[in-house]
């Protein structure tokens, strides 16, 4: 079974966790991007992108099934490149090892560094829950208009999912799970069901935020976190591991 995306947040327990939000954030931004900058065809950037993602899952204690569904998620994802292997062969005059090894380098490169990203990122959401989130990005020096579109981004990625899941059983209770014209129907009438009742959500979340406050008070008051000598050195690492990657791709190793 696939791991749902409601339950990767704060699903983490590892020491990462007793970082200030901002520290987590940073992080895993910095092993992201380390992921992307390393080289994949070469066997220090294999090593190092290999070893700064497991070591950064194994430090945010990502649950076992998370790591797994994503990983299978990660394959599904980006293994049809090598579909394109093929392609890439027509018209090339080098000997038949050579063409292949060429050919196969970018759906490789295609495949582990999208693996790699998937799953940096993945490790970082599950220490963090969705106030943390907003808390931690709040911290960060980033613009706040990105801060706030972010932030309603997840939280009403969850009320649609919620709110989906509860509309599609009501009509399946009321017979839309049949075949045929029933679900041609169903499919007609979804919006006209669901779209009313996600306004009328919103609206109501609207209200009860600026009843408490959001629209005045300064949001870095609710739940602001410190970060202390633990977080200094977890930032200093992850950046080194940053400049690692960089300096393997400036070298061409």
């Amino acid at each position: 079974m696939w791991t749902s995306w409601h339950e990767i947040w704060g699903s983490g327990r590892g020491p990462v966790g007793r970082l200030a939000p901002q520290t987590r954030i940073f992080a895993g931004a910095m092993l992201f991007a380390a992921g992307l900058a390393a080289p994949a065809l070469s066997v220090p950037g294999i090593a190092l992108i290999t070893a700064a993602t497991a070591a950064w899952i194994a430090a945010c204690g990502t649950p076992g099934r998370t790591v797994r569904a994503l990983f299978a998620l990660g394959l599904a994802m980006f293994l049809p490149y090598f579909l394109i292997v093929p392609l890439l062969l027509k018209g090339r005059t080098l000997p038949a090892a050579a063409a292949w090894s060429e050919a196969l380098a970018v759906p490789w490169d295609i495949l582990f560094h999208g693996l790699a990203g998937l799953l940096v990122a993945t490790a970082t959401l599950s220490t963090l829950s969705a106030s943390e989130m907003r808390s931690g990005l709040l911290e960060l020096p980033v613009p706040r208009i990105f801060t706030g579109i972010l932030v309603q981004i997840v939280q009403q990625t969850f009320t649609l999912m919620s709110e989906t899941k509860r509309v599609a059983a009501a009509m399946a209770v009321r017979g839309a799970s049949g075949g045929g014209r029933a679900i041609l129907r169903a499919l007609v009438s979804f919006p006209r069901v669901w779209l009313p009742r996600i306004v009328s959500r919103a609206e109501r979340l609207a209200a009860a935020m600026e009843l408490r406050g959001y629209a005045a008070a300064d949001l870095r008051l609710f739940g602001r976190r410190e970060a202390g000598a633990a977080d200094a050195g977890v930032a200093v690492l992850t950046a080194g591991v940053l400049a690692l990657a960089a300096a393997l791709r400036l070298r061409g190793l």
